[in-house]
């Protein structure tokens, strides 16, 4: 149950691969049939979010799209806007390098590099090999930057919110909320606001530097690429080596118990259970009453049904998780087997096959296993999320805040509280070289879905930082959800 962060970001050497493969209209048709195809055979519940008859229509309204010639930019938008229609946030679809290659020869990128931090936009400086080529053919003089950390306020006289809202058809999320499509946006902001408005030669652009607010027009052209490869791969590294922390605990004023997990890759086995164990029992010892649990860039994983023993004792039931649609022999065409997730996929399967034949009635229910009473923490809770905190880490929110009366506090999290779609099988579509996961498994936790299903996520104490550079922002969270007590 975790988003692949790498399979996002596919800018390295962007410019450097040829294709000369022609656009033909039966080879664009065959890449849409694979993609309706695997979606209905392999996503868990396909109309968990979005009924069936209006899936029908979006397929269908596809299918005569691709009947004409198109681009490879032109697709990606047919085919990702397709794909958030099921409102699945594990379910995505990403750019191929030709899909890339064709939008920076468009040359229709602002000179400068930023990124999205929470929600709102920071200017990134540029590496000096991109400032030639971004400032090509301007004359010295007329040449202009925005001051590194500068905030964006408006862009082409839209605000944030109001490119969210265009880019957003382009990205899935759980119950189509727009705070993970936030976080998917972020890395590759620049990219999604191209394909998701009319690109122009010169655009307004508005910006805040130290309480000043400024506007400047820039000419348009190729984007940073450089600066954006380098910036994408310190940002992957750092995914690799959060999904490799099995999480951090601490005692603050010997008063405050805090958790901390960036990642749920990695949060099982024998080494975890020490973990957790060793920690409540240091909280056992010291008397704490109060604990925080941060999840914020939390994209999932384990799902955190051993934690929960110790928040809510032996024996409680935490919802239910299916695998709808096992794996068959034969009916895998298109989907990557030589990886992690697909072999779980199999065993998954067989186990829950098992299962079936030896209890009738076995639906996947999940309850915490047994654990000892002197260890369960019985205190106040803090839940810190964010955007980023999706999947396990939402789902461990919902338990938390519905079965432990525990408090929200930091920004919306990204997935659901209900249910999702869930598995990560990796598909590669041949002719577009898209890639896209697609989700078998389903899980729900032990709530009844409602009308307004983002009602819930809503932080009872909003925070957030004031810059994407400040300092020990960590240490800014946790002083701020103790103050929430």
């Amino acid at each position: 149950m975790i988003l692949k962060i790498k399979y996002i970001f596919f800018l390295t050497v962007l410019i450097t691969f040829s294709f000369s493969a022609s656009n033909r209209i039966g080879q664009q048709q065959e890449d849409g049939e694979i993609l309706i195809n695997i979606l209905k055979s392999k996503e868990g519940i396909i109309d968990l979010n979005t009924s069936s008859d209006s899936l029908d229509y979006y397929f269908n309204s596809l299918n005569q799209q691709l009947s004409t010639k198109k681009t490879y930019l032109e697709l990606f938008k047919l085919f990702s806007s397709t794909i958030s229609k099921l409102q699945s946030g594990h379910t995505q679809l990403f750019p191929s390098k030709n899909a890339f290659r064709e939008w920076v020869y468009q040359r229709k990128s602002l000179p400068f590099d930023y990124v999205l931090v929470g929600k709102k936009l920071f200017v990134n400086e540029i590496v000096k090999e991109d400032e030639k080529i971004v400032n090509l053919g301007i004359p010295k003089e007329l040449i202009k930057s925005i001051p590194k950390n500068s905030e964006i306020i408006a862009i082409d006289h839209l605000t944030v919110p109001e490119m969210m809202e265009k880019i957003g058809e382009y990205i899935s999320s759980d119950e189509n909320g727009v705070d993970f499509k936030y976080f998917q946006a972020a890395q590759l902001f620049e990219f999604y606001r191209n394909i998701a408005t009319q690109g122009k030669d010169s655009v307004e652009v508005i910006y805040s530097e130290k309480k000043d607010t400024s506007r400047m027009y820039f000419k348009t052209g190729i984007p940073p690429v450089k600066t954006i490869n380098k910036r994408l791969k310190e940002y992957i590294d750092l995914q690799k080596k959060n999904q490799k922390d099995i999480g951090k605990f601490s005692i603050i004023k010997n008063k405050y118990a805090c958790f901390k997990f960036v990642s749920f890759a990695e949060c099982r086995g024998k080494k975890y259970e020490k973990f957790l164990k060793k920690s409540f029992e240091e909280i056992k010892k010291k008397k704490i009453e109060k604990l925080i649990v941060d999840v914020r860039g939390n994209n999932g994983g384990q799902m955190q049904f051993s934690f929960l023993r110790y928040i809510l004792g032996s024996n409680v039931y935490l919802g239910k998780y299916q695998v709808n649609k096992p794996f068959k022999r034969f009916k895998n065409n298109h989907i990557s087997k030589f990886n992690e997730e697909y072999r779980n996929y199999r065993k998954l399967s067989r186990k829950h096959k098992k299962y079936k034949r030896k209890f009738s009635d076995f639906e996947g229910q999940i309850k915490t296993l047994n654990i000892e009473n002197e260890l369960i923490f019985k205190g106040d809770i803090i839940v810190i999320t964010d955007e980023g905190s999706f999947s396990a880490a939402s789902i461990l929110a919902c338990h938390l805040k519905t079965l432990a009366n525990a408090k929200i506090v930091g920004e919306t999290a990204g997935g659901s509280f209900y249910c999702g779609n869930a598995g990560t099988l990796q598909v590669k579509l041949p002719y577009t070289n898209f890639k896209m996961t697609v989700n078998p498994n389903t899980f729900y936790s032990q709530m009844e879905r409602v009308e307004n299903a983002q009602l819930i996520k809503t932080p009872d104490l909003i925070i957030h930082p004031i810059t994407p550079k400040m300092n020990k922002k960590d240490d800014w969270y946790m002083n701020k959800a103790c103050k929430a007590f």
